[in-house]
């Protein structure tokens, strides 16, 4: 499969090199991902062709949400939540890839312009409070990502092949979130951006996972009742199995 890959972007490459100037191309094996019972996460590979030699950056971004962080305290021998803020346009999923370190392949100000890179990724909210305050809150909100395997402290690596050819891997965690995830590649010479492609990522629940969410959002009081009951027979079953032995 992935000979055909590289196969089909080298035709494509030259076919449009012929027809017209095309610095950049890339294309997906798959660009779907199906969250089923039993998901783990998913790794996708992601294959391009460069005409000429520069620095890639590849940048996913996941479905943007708005979310409600809590800030806790210690208070006697208890943590409780002792305030929160609300954030919005925090990407669920963010990772960035490339060809060479970061820091040598553009200034700090064309990184932080484009939010390439977790210290320059930007949040909307909690503009009340004090600067070094609300960075703060940011960092927490990206600690608590990278937790989750959302987030990721080291840039992924795109490997150059023969010059023109290039591929990299992109994994994703088991909770991710449902939406389409928007892949941006950026071919970069001379302080310029001289390529660029945009690709998305579907991804979705199926088979019996999404039969139970969609379950569980339209009748949210009977699958709660369901649920209990299920746990009720499942203690059940678990305590007449051990009497039985200890019989």
């Amino acid at each position: 499969m992935k000979l055909l890959i590289i196969i089909f972007l080298y035709l494509n490459f030259f076919c449009n090199t012929c027809y017209g100037k095309q610095n950049l191309i890339a294309e997906f094996l798959d660009n779907n991902i199906d969250i089923d019972v039993g998901f783990t996460g998913k790794k996708l590979s992601y294959f391009g062709a460069i005409d000429i030699k520069g620095d890639l950056v590849i940048i996913v971004t996941g479905p943007r949400k708005k979310i409600k962080v809590f800030k806790k305290e210690k208070k006697i021998w208890f943590w409780i939540n002792s305030s929160s803020r609300i954030f919005a346009d925090v990407p669920s999923y963010y990772f960035v890839a490339t060809s060479r370190p970061l820091n040598q392949i553009k200034n700090d100000s064309f990184l932080k312009i484009n939010q390439i890179g977790l210290e320059n990724l930007r949040f909307e909210g909690a503009e009340e409070v004090e600067e070094i305050e609300r960075a703060k809150w940011r960092n927490g909100i990206i600690d608590s990502m990278k937790k989750k395997e959302n987030y990721f402290s080291k840039n992924g690596i795109i490997e150059i092949i023969d010059e023109h050819l290039f591929k990299t891997e992109i994994s994703f965690p088991s909770d991710i979130a449902e939406g389409v995830y928007i892949v941006d590649t950026l071919l970069l010479k001379d302080d310029s951006v001289i390529g660029s492609k945009r690709s998305f990522i579907n991804v979705s629940k199926s088979g019996l996972g999404e039969k139970v969410y969609l379950f569980a959002t339209e009748n949210g009081l009977l699958y709660g009742i369901f649920a209990v009951m299920a746990a009720m027979l499942f203690g059940f079953l678990v305590n007449e199995g051990i009497r039985k032995i200890n019989a």
